[in-house]
């Protein structure tokens, strides 16, 4: 049982590594995650094992640049998600002669920390989501899982697209993205994840959400109107906010 744990530890954690490189791949909206729980007591060692096999991996081509996320509210407070995204499906089909023994050191070094790991493949909606130009000083994401009802993902596209489209021209000061869940989760399930520059940065903004809202659809029972058709196309399930690892996620690059 142990080392069947074991394998399908390296395997979630491994499987994604050997990917295009950065310079090299299209930006699309492809990206692979892996919620991590880490061995009590294990977190420093794990931290620095992850950092030493990233430097390690960095001088074979073809390998996959993950960002580690530390989890700090939530259901998962105190684990790790390590992400990579901006792939597109056929890059997870490439195969290199170096997999075996990076895979080795992964399981000798890395894996021994781990109690377990989850993976998860998502799609940005990238009609719906609206980043910065730079990530420069966002350090802090806030996560939500939403869930699509059966036979109202039309709709709900069709108020989401509103919202949108109506927040990024009145000037509503926040950053987000929207992602459906392709494996690893469930039917139906969508997350949306937004960008902050620490926990005060999450603050209410101005001008509110409301207020736009409310403005452009003519009032507040036009507002709660809009709102709560919206609302019946799906219900919203756990959130957790997680903070940037640079010295987990750094691959001894040089500037």
């Amino acid at each position: 049982m142990k080392k069947a744990l074991k394998l399908a530890i390296v395997c979630a954690l491994t499987c994604c590594f050997w990917l295009i490189p950065a310079q090299a791949q299209e930006n699309e909206g492809v990206a692979t995650s892996v919620l991590i729980t880490p061995k009590a007591g294990h977190e420093d060692e794990l931290i620095k094992a992850i950092t030493d096999y990233h430097h390690f991996v960095a001088q074979f081509e073809g390998h996959f640049e993950y960002n580690w996320y530390e989890i700090l509210t939530g259901p998962h407070t105190g684990k790790y998600l390590a992400r990579s995204g901006n792939h597109n499906w056929a890059e997870f089909d490439e195969e290199y002669d170096w997999q075996e023994e990076a895979n080795k050191v992964f399981e000798e070094k890395v894996a021994p920390h781990i109690e377990h790991a989850q993976r998860m493949m998502t799609e940005e909606m990238e009609e719906y989501s609206h980043w910065p130009e730079s990530f420069d000083g966002y350090t802090h994401f806030w996560v939500e899982n939403w869930y699509i009802k059966n036979g109202h993902g039309m709709k709900f596209r069709k108020h989401l697209k509103k919202i949108v489209e109506t927040l990024k021209a009145n000037g509503f000061p926040n950053y987000w993205g929207f992602f459906s869940v392709e494996s690893g989760g469930y039917g139906g399930q969508v997350q949306i994840v937004s960008a902050h520059k620490g926990f005060a940065d999450m603050a209410d903004s101005e001008p509110s959400f409301y207020d736009i809202m409310s403005k452009e659809l003519g009032g507040d029972e036009a507002f709660e109107e809009f709102m709560a058709e919206w609302g019946s196309t799906f219900k919203s399930g756990k959130n957790w906010t997680v903070k940037h690892m640079p010295e987990a996620s750094d691959y001894g690059k040089k500037e």
